[in-house]
């Protein structure tokens, strides 16, 4: 049976139909351990009742047979043999290879165990395998084998023996009690303990490391049947559940760090995933349940730290760390594996929990067009359950969220809008700027530099060989003087500039980096930059860009994947480029810029606040990807070749003081790029040293985002206007709508062991809602607050006000009297209102009564603004205001001899100059007024005698003039 065809295994299954199966089903269940033992059958064999018809299944199986039949047929089975597998002869790296030949009798085992497979069931083939089994303990993987041994601890702990338990489970019952323990046996020897490593008492394992030895653990106990084995892995899965403040480990703000400095929701978070998933599935509904109320973090894993990185099924390169560097390994084939774990993960879920899991893997596999089959080399348990999940239609798909949030722990700032997500790759000295182990990911310097992300319809955009032909020391995003430094494995290489973060409100974002590249690639380079997102708009600004090294500088607006021609469309103010291959150009005056995308819906438009110089570059680009992974590069290692257009700013050799502002709008066709460009909505504040700001009015919306670079106080102005201001270094960001402003405010050092003052200048009436933290220090006249930061992790705490109104009330009845022989006229229909205080008979009083029933709310402030248009040559001269108790006086009838008694001295000023504005407080007044008859009076009068000239004019209600007295009142 050893070499038959998929034809014949097909037929000789059908024929000997269910007495085949009998004959080969595994013994009934004798207690609770072999129960755990067909749940881990179930998951590695799909289960029984598989549906062998099923085209998916069918393709699996015989891929499954293919590999073991491939693997049996060159398999040495002489009695001398140094080797099972020439190819894997000399033992070069012995870890490795030991691992590698306990993988292929995996294989083996698995097509041996599984139903359905031409190989199922086979005698011989089992008969080799447990030869093959008994050779590696005889000869490599035994009691005797030292721990300092070349086989490297990960071989030892984890690859080795996860994959020996799982031989264990697929052959159970073709092996003797005495093989099965003498395995066991070695497993205990290299991994007694999960949380520890064997030879190295310093390492104390956490992530995914960790509970990869718990896997092997609990599976060890499962087939030893040792019950203190199985709670020894569970207890010691324990410290990966909580949140944590630094390190390795997930962060309540949805980061995930491995490796103490490495952004890595991918690879080690998705092995992570992995395996908590399958110890849910292993032990909950057993006697080794969990109980650990920590336990539950994990679903807040699946919807807060691996959900916002994946889009349409593809999991973002920009926390994958040095994975993006493997073949196999693309970001859609990984985000294939994160939707594969939520649909492990919803069953045995809590309903609501499943329900949401459910729905989130059926959206992202309907949206995910990047397969020609998605059920492609995905495991027969998957295939299974996700297609379950496709078919019910209880089960709604879950849109992609719209979203921007800060992952501070591990400097990846993150915008979702509809159609696209914008993503960034940040480092600091929290965390590096790449990874570099083990020969893999050998040019990623610049890709926590400023790397931006744009994932749209384009599903393929980072796949096809992108990585071994971008040109990476030009990504997009980043400034760059193309240099390299020296890996060296596993070094850390840091941004050593501590301002990286960012603040977000709602569905907008600032975002910011400062750096140099001192120890990322030994160069001087150093600038300030960032990153605003405003709906489906990123403003980016740079300043401070300098290097003294005598290499040119530039920043790369885009570099982005073309279709195999490499003709898409690009337009430059109307005006259509070259599609041709090798086309470059300088181009001065650029206000905008449109590049067709690869599908519909991945058009991006570019826009050049006041016009910039950018330099355009078409061209092809071929590489290997053992150019960029000289560990793991495919069999053969055939070239790829992917065409490019990049857009850049030319800094010049040596700048001292280099910028760039542009805008990027996904999704735009180059006519909306163009009315865009015409009436743009995004107004850049500032963009110096000492403030990146940026104000966007777009749909009556005002969104300001501003990133603060400096400890002092400093002020962003707009037109001449005083708009937000903090004494520390910050990132802020508010939005001002529908009479509402949201502040939010972070620290990006996550260093300030103390507060960040912020004054925002507009008037608010009310707070509805305030962080704790945050001290609303006033509402008026400017909206102040200090935030308290120490140990704040970089979050972003928020404040959210009612903003008040301003109405600005023209007098509604005003007269001045005078006294002496004048005591009993009326002067209530002149166009001036006079103030003089001389000699008896001279003296005049201006009477002003203003009507409040338009004011509809809450008044909070309320000034009397006036202004002359005449005065007398006397200096100084001082005018007082009086609040009239009574509002019964007539325009038209009140006189020196009638006028009302006065109560309260309100304010006293200084006349100005004519034309100019004084005013003067009457708050409590109005207020008290706005409760009652909704009319308030005052009385002008001089607070001394100036003589003769001492004469000043207001302008009446019935003068022309627009400098008429006012009522300014705040309300909401």
């Amino acid at each position: 049976m050893q070499n038959l065809n998929a034809r014949s295994w097909r037929a000789l299954l059908h024929l000997s139909g269910l007495l085949f199966a009998l004959l080969l089903a595994p013994p009934a269940l004798a207690d609770e351990y072999d129960d755990l033992r067909a749940r881990w059958l179930a998951q590695l064999t799909g289960g029984p009742g598989l549906d062998t018809s099923d085209p998916d299944i069918a393709a699996r199986l015989l891929v499954i047979n293919d590999t073991a039949q491939g693997y049996w047929s060159t398999l040495r089975k002489d009695a001398g043999r140094p080797a099972l597998w020439d190819d894997l002869y000399p033992w070069v790296d012995s870890g490795d290879t030991i691992t590698a030949h306990y993988n292929r009798l995996k294989s083996m085992a698995l097509a041996y165990a599984t139903p359905g497979t031409a190989l199922y069931g086979n005698a011989a083939l089992a008969a080799d395998i447990v030869g093959g089994l008994d050779w590696l303990y005889a000869n490599k993987y035994n009691l005797s084998t030292p721990v300092a041994s070349n086989l490297t601890w990960w071989n030892a702990e984890i690859g080795s023996p996860i994959a020996l338990d799982d031989i264990m489970v697929l052959m159970y019952g073709q092996l003797s009690a005495t093989q099965r323990a003498n395995w066991i046996a070695v497993i205990d020897r290299f991994v007694p303990d999960p949380s520890l490593r064997e030879g190295n008492a310093a390492a104390v394992e956490t992530g995914a490391n960790l509970l990869d030895k718990v896997l092997v653990v609990a599976l060890r106990g499962v087939l030893g049947k040792s019950s203190a084995k199985i709670a020894q892995a569970r207890d010691e899965m324990a410290p990966a559940f909580p949140y944590v403040t630094g390190g390795d480990g997930f962060y309540a703000d949805g980061s995930l760090v491995q490796h103490s400095r490495v952004a890595y929701v991918g690879s080690y978070g998705a092995i992570l995933l992995s395996d908590a998933t399958a110890l849910f599935y292993l032990l909950n509904g057993s006697s080794w349940a969990f109980s650990d109320p920590n336990a539950a973090n994990v679903y807040r894993w699946a919807t807060e730290t691996f959900q916002p990185f994946m889009y349409n099924g593809a999991q973002f390169d920009a926390v994958r760390g040095r994975a993006l560097a493997r073949h196999n390994s693309t970001d859609h084939t990984a985000g294939r594996g994160i939707v594969a774990n939520f649909a492990r993960l919803a069953k045995g879920a809590p309903a609501d929990k499943a329900a949401l899991l459910n729905g989130i893997a059926k959206g992202w596999m309907q949206r995910d067009t990047s397969f020609a089959n998605y059920f492609d080399s995905v495991g027969l348990a998957d295939i299974v359950n996700l297609k379950a999940i496709a078919a019910d239609s209880g089960v709604v798909a879950a849109p992609e969220p719209v979203d921007t949030h800060m992952f501070a722990g591990m400097d990846r700032p993150l915008h979702r809008a509809a159609g696209f997500v914008f993503g960034l790759g940040l480092s600091s000295p929290r965390i590096q700027a790449f990874e570099y182990g083990n020969g893999e990911n050998t040019r990623g310097w610049w890709t926590g530099l400023g790397m931006t992300y744009l994932y749209n319809a384009d599903q393929t955009q980072y796949s096809d060989g992108y990585w071994p032909t971008v040109n990476s020391y030009r990504l997009p995003g980043t400034t760059t003087d193309g240099s390299s430094g020296t890996l060296v494995n596993f070094k850390y290489y840091p941004n050593t500039q501590t301002w990286v973060g960012g603040a977000t409100v709602g569905a907008n974002g600032a975002f910011g980096m400062q750096f140099d590249t001192v120890q990322v690639t030994g160069t001087a380079l150093k600038g300030k930059k960032s990153w605003f997102t405003v709906g489906d708009r990123i403003v980016a600004l740079g300043s401070n860009i300098a290097t003294t090294d005598g290499r040119a500088v530039e920043t790369i607006v885009d570099n982005r994947k073309l279709n195999a021609a490499g003709d898409n469309a690009l337009t430059v103010n109307g005006s259509a480029k070259s599609s041709s291959v090798g086309w470059s150009e300088s181009m001065a005056g650029v206000q905008w810029a449109h590049l067709a995308g690869n599908v519909a819906g991945s058009d991006i438009g570019y826009f050049f606040p006041g016009t910039a110089s950018i330099d355009g570059l078409r061209e092809s680009r071929s590489g290997y990807w053992s150019d960029i992974n000289t560990l793991n590069y495919p069999l053969g290692n055939p070239q790829q070749t992917n065409r490019f257009l990049s857009l850049a700013f030319k800094h010049g050799t040596n700048p001292t003081a280099g910028s760039y502002a542009y805008v990027i709008l996904p999704n735009r066709t180059a006519a909306q790029t163009a009315a865009y460009a015409a009436a743009p909505t995004v107004k850049v504040m500032e963009n110096s040293a000492d403030a990146h700001a940026i104000l966007d009015t777009s749909g009556g919306v005002k969104v300001v985002g501003v990133n603060f670079w400096n400890d002092a106080s400093k002020t962003v102005y707009d037109n001449g206007y005083r708009y937000v201001s903090s004494n520390r270094k910050a990132a802020v960001s508010f939005v001002e709508a529908n009479g509402e402003l949201e502040v939010g405010v972070a620290d990006p050092t996550q260093l300030n062991t103390g507060s960040i003052q912020v004054e925002i200048f507009r008037v608010a009436g009310e707070a509805l809602s305030v962080d704790p933290g945050v001290t609303v220090d006033q509402l008026t006249p400017t909206i102040k607050l200090t935030i308290a930061v120490n140990a704040s992790a970089g979050k972003t705490f928020r404040a959210r006000f009612k903003l008040a109104k301003l109405a600005y009330l023209t007098v509604a009845a005003d007269a001045y009297v005078r006294s002496g022989s004048y005591a009993n006229t009326n002067f209530g229909s002149t166009a001036v209102s006079e103030v003089k205080k001389e000699a008896a008979g001279y003296d005049r009083q201006t009477l002003l009564r203003f009507d409040l029933s338009s004011i509809v709310g809450t008044i909070v402030n309320a000034k009397v603004r006036l202004s002359p248009i005449y005065k007398g040559t006397a200096s100084g001269i001082v005018h007082q205001a009086y609040l009239v108790p009574t509002d019964s006086w007539g325009e038209t009838t009140v006189s020196w001899n009638n006028k009302p008694a006065t109560s309260t001295l309100l304010a006293s000023w200084t006349v100005p100059d004519l034309n100019a504005w004084t005013e003067f407080d009457a708050t409590a007044a109005v207020q008290a007024a706005a409760g009652s008859d909704e009319l308030v009076s005052f009385l002008i009068d001089s607070a001394a005698n100036y003589g003769g000239e001492g004469w000043v004019q207001y302008p009446a209600r019935e003068h022309t003039v627009t400098t008429k007295p006012t009522l300014a009142v705040t309300y909401y």
